[in-house]
């Protein structure tokens, strides 16, 4: 799992900055020796990255293999890649890779993440864990983000549920809340960054793929630049 969006998998968020379509950990597999690869590809109207909005009209793809590495143990690696296609948008590459392990009625996650910048050259790279678990209905996660570079750290937390429409369609529900310790992007400033929640209507479109639209609001907290922005987006996922 893409270690920066590690909320997504216990939040249900299909927001861009809490999933850009990277989907858990494959769990399924009998043994160590099974892969499995999934291809995505998207559109969001805002690139919304941990309360931040870094651009609009936003292009994506990402590739992603797992596996499982023992019993209740998988691994997950994958690139993604993105731009925004409004003035002063840029490339941005992501290479991540992550473990997953069940710890009995509560999930672990510990990864990293590559950030690459070929335009301005700002890149980083990011280290974090995450544990989530199920409290009734719903999904929370608690996750927690270093950037060794711009020696930042994030904490976030999330919440959410899904439910069956038709037997191809669901509904997911969910929010994240962050907090920075030291300033990052799009201005922002240490303490609370900004509430993101979503609902999102994924279809099946076959047993290996889905169509995900979605429509998300993201509200800027205390004194941070991040203002109010409600965003949507769709993308294409294809297992293998």
């Amino acid at each position: 799992m893409k270690i920066r969006n590690i909320a997504a998998k216990t939040a249900a968020v299909l927001g861009c900055s809490a999933l850009l379509a990277v989907p858990a950990i494959a769990g399924d597999h009998a043994g160590g020796s099974d892969l499995g690869a999934e291809v995505s590809v998207g559109y969001d109207t805002d690139y919304i990255f941990r309360g931040a909005n870094l651009g609009s009209d936003l292009l994506w793809s990402d590739v992603n293999v797992s596996t499982s590495l023992s019993d209740g143990m998988d691994l997950n690696i994958g690139t993604w890649y993105a731009n925004t296609t409004d003035a002063g948008g840029s490339d941005e590459l992501d290479i991540y890779a992550g473990v997953s392990t069940d710890l009995g009625g509560m999930s672990l996650d510990i990864g990293s993440t590559y950030y690459y910048y070929p335009t301005d050259g700002n890149n980083t790279l990011e280290v974090g864990a995450a544990l989530g678990t199920s409290i009734g209905a719903f999904d929370v996660s608690v996750g927690v983000y270093h950037d060794l570079d711009n020696e930042n750290t994030y904490f976030e937390v999330g919440a959410g549920t899904s439910f069956d429409l038709t037997d191809t369609v669901s509904v997911d529900l969910g929010a994240a809340i962050g907090n920075n310790q030291d300033q990052v992007v799009g201005g922002q400033a240490d303490g609370l960054t900004a509430l993101t929640i979503t609902i999102g209507a994924p279809i099946g479109l076959s047993d290996n793929a889905s169509l995900n639209p979605y429509v998300g609001i993201n509200v800027g907290l205390e004194d941070n630049d991040a203002g109010d922005d409600i965003f949507s987006g769709i993308s294409l996922s294809v297992g293998f």
